[in-house]
């Protein structure tokens, strides 16, 4: 193990036990007593789950302080997420409110995504031909690759904002801004972000997933989730900076698992760990009084041949369409209804003078101007970043 590291993939609360042991033995002699060896690598499960959590924070959960002309102005904004939500689950808006879980979020945001962006697709072909007033008519013509590739770019550049452009037009006079249309746009390229970081996860491309994390971060910082704020900005600059070439892709090429083998179908590992868990502590824990340390303990072992056993007699009983997993829910008519609610207030057609019941802030802008006024984010207390070289985790 000294020749070696070992890498651990967890949540923040693993992170914090780790750097909690590394320095208890801050004063060992040999690298390996000091557990410098052991490389902590964020789960991007939970990483995940932090984003979803971030735009709650930012598009439902009420907030004080926030520059919205009335404290539930975020809510009673007529294109705002919130009304969305009632839309898509008009069941579950108390849920919502208070704390929707992780799923409920996950599912809200691409839906959500899924119209907004629908309905961009109209707008910018209404642009180009006025006898297309619907997609399906669009459809039909048909559309060349060519012109698709170039309505899309079009899309990204005129419906997706960023930074410079959003504070290029909330600086303008009021009679010429349309605070809808700035709400809108900026919610598309928050959304657009956790989409993004949703399928490369999926499709097993970490350059990509890596290269999401400054603006995560940035959110982060301006949504009050310092921690993974402070420590996803400190394992980039350790990928960056402090790791070794051969650290660093031992990293990146164990940082997600196929369990399957299937494409699209990349997990984190940090995922498998909690599946493991699901099966470990809760469906085979046994109940009643079986519901036992020693019995958990016991049945650890037997996990993977009891799925094992499960996948054998589906295949041999062609119980296909029988098991545990369902089929996605059919949204069409859902979308639908949420396309004809956007479509009726026009988020995406610029109308000078036309005011929102509340302006979401630029979080990135938010969490860069945090962090410029908090630069221990990235640093030590004594104003250095930590260096380690290949000789500190090997025991001479």
């Amino acid at each position: 193990m000294s020749e070696h590291v070992l890498l651990v993939h967890g949540d923040l609360l693993t992170k914090e036990r780790l750097d909690a042991i590394v320095k208890s033995r801050r004063i060992e002699d040999t690298p390996k007593r000091r557990f410098q060896h052991v490389v902590f690598v964020p789960g991007l499960f939970h990483f995940k789950m932090a984003c979803a959590d971030a735009l709650w924070r930012t598009w439902i959960q009420p907030q004080a302080g926030r520059t919205w002309i009335q404290p539930q102005a975020g809510r009673t904004d007529v294109n705002s997420l919130w009304q969305h939500v009632g839309i898509l689950r008009p069941r579950e808006t108390g849920k919502f409110a208070s704390k929707p879980g992780f799923r409920r979020m996950h599912d809200v945001i691409h839906h959500d995504l899924w119209a907004s962006i629908l309905d961009c697709w109209l707008v910018e072909a209404q642009t180009r031909n006025s006898t297309w007033d619907s997609l399906e008519v669009f459809a039909k013509y048909p559309p060349t690759w060519e012109l698709i590739v170039e309505m899309s770019e079009c899309i990204v550049n005129k419906y997706v904002t960023n930074t410079t452009i959003l504070m290029h037009l909330r600086q303008q006079p009021t009679q010429e801004r349309d605070q809808r249309f700035e709400n809108q746009v900026l919610r598309n390229r928050d959304e657009l972000l956790y989409v993004d970081l949703c399928h490369a996860l999926n499709s097993g491309d970490i350059g990509r997933v890596e290269a999401s994390f400054l603006s995560w971060i940035y959110i982060f910082k301006a949504t009050k989730k310092h921690k993974y704020a402070y420590h996803t900005a400190r394992f980039m600059v350790q990928m960056r900076y402090v790791y070794p070439e051969d650290l660093q892709r031992i990293i990146r090429l164990n940082w997600l698992c196929n369990p399957t083998g299937k494409a699209f179908k990349f997990r984190p590992v940090d995922w498998l760990v909690e599946r493991n868990n699901l099966y470990t502590k809760v469906i085979f824990a046994g109940t009643g009084s079986n519901h036992t340390l020693q019995h958990i303990i016991n049945e650890s072992p037997l996990i993977e041949l009891y799925r094992e056993c499960h996948v054998m007699i589906e295949n041999g009983f062609h119980l296909k369409n029988r098991t545990m997993k369902h089929a996605p829910p059919d949204m069409t008519k859902t979308l639908q209804k949420l396309r004809d609610e956007i479509q009726s207030h026009s988020p995406h057609k610029f109308v000078a003078g036309r005011r929102a019941d509340y302006r979401v802030e630029d979080e990135i802008v938010e969490g860069m101007t945090m962090l410029m006024r908090d630069k221990e984010a990235l640093m030590d207390c004594d104003g250095e970043v930590d260096v380690m070289g290949p000789e500190d985790v090997i025991d001479y």
